[in-house]
């Protein structure tokens, strides 16, 4: 059996991964997680009971990133080598393909964010595939392969997920009561310079809209306005798609919750002036997302969608749709990955 190293730097690669890192286990394969230190990631890695060792410690300053890029890869490359990784697995990011060269291994790149050129420019050279969902618009070569799928569906897919309504209790609401989530974001990513989503005008008349139809969970990265951090709701981050699940509504900046949202039936409204195909297919196909580029464009839908009567029972019958088109990823990216162990790349 081999070693597998899935390294990775933010929390939703931890639910990406972790049911591909479970049935590797199962097949006899050693996993170990390399993880940057932000956010929820240990956490979540403590929480699922994962091996990992840290990589770098995430710091802010105009300069950090060019700082972290070679540290990243360093740290990475040392644990791939006492790990003696025969598989190197994330997604996309030259922090874990040029170890993976420097190693002479095979390189498993994902990703779905078509308007990240520039990473996709440092990662692709290092990469032996680079796995892609068929709604992701960029050609990326020969090294690409594509799958029927999204990422969001390697853990939220039926197959690997089912709401907990005991998980509402944990937040003191009753079944049947009305919530919404609103997620804001930091625009601190390399992709997200230049872009915006709600001002802070538009951010207080969503959430006092909202407010009057029921409770609102919010949740923000980064820091806090002070009017706003009564609503800032404390739960196990683990129980985030439980709640997701359950919502009325899902309104906000995260793109990777607008999605998660939107595949498990939620009406999901997103707000920025980003792009992704995947994001594209979720609206156009399937009529489970709604993108809008500012906050006074997002409130006429958030008006729109209260005022319908069977709201939920509307998007559970795109989903079902969504999900007889899609497939499972989890099983398609582990035999893609043993392949590549097998055949060496």
């Amino acid at each position: 059996m081999s070693n597998i190293l899935i390294d990775l730097g933010h929390p939703a690669h931890v639910h990406l991964f972790r049911n591909a890192a479970k049935l590797w286990m199962q097949q006899g394969h050693k996993v170990l997680f390399s993880a940057l230190d932000r956010e929820m990631i240990l956490y979540l890695l403590d929480s699922y009971k994962f091996p990992y060792e840290i990589t770098y410690r995430r710091r802010k300053g105009k300069f950090a990133l060019l700082v972290e890029l070679p540290l990243r890869a360093l740290a990475t490359y040392k644990i791939a080598y006492r790990f003696k990784a025969d598989l190197l697995v994330s997604f996309g990011n030259p922090t874990v393909g040029l170890p993976a060269r420097l190693l002479g291994k095979p390189y498993l790149a994902l990703t779905d964010t078509d308007h990240a050129v520039e990473q996709h420019a440092l990662f692709k050279p290092f990469a032996t595939r680079i796995a892609t969902p068929t709604a992701f618009t960029r050609n990326l070569g020969a090294k690409q392969v594509s799958y029927a799928g999204m990422h969001e569906l390697a853990y939220l897919h039926p197959d690997q997920f089912i709401p907990n309504p005991a998980v509402l209790e944990s937040v003191g609401i009753q079944p049947n009561e009305p919530f919404f989530i609103v997620r804001f974001v930091a625009w601190g990513a390399s992709h997200d310079v230049g872009h915006h989503g709600f001002s802070i005008d538009e951010k207080r008349s969503l959430l006092r809209e909202l407010s009057a139809h029921g409770r609102v969970l919010l949740s923000v990265e980064g820091d806090v306005d002070a009017e706003f951090a009564p609503l800032v709701t404390q739960f196990a981050p683990e129980y985030i798609h439980h709640l997701l699940a359950y919502a009325s509504m899902y309104v906000g900046e995260g793109g990777t919750m607008a999605s998660e949202a939107a595949i498990l039936g939620t009406p999901s409204i997103f707000v920025s002036t980003l792009w992704a195909g995947v994001w594209d297919d979720l609206r156009d196909n399937y009529g489970l997302l709604t993108c809008v580029s500012s906050g006074t464009e997002a409130m006429e839908y958030v008006w729109k969608y209260l005022a319908k009567d069977d709201l939920r029972g509307e998007w559970q019958r795109r989903r079902e749709k969504f999900l007889a088109e899609k497939i499972d990823p989890t099983p398609w990216l582990v035999e893609l990955g043993n392949e590549l162990i097998q055949h060496k790349g």
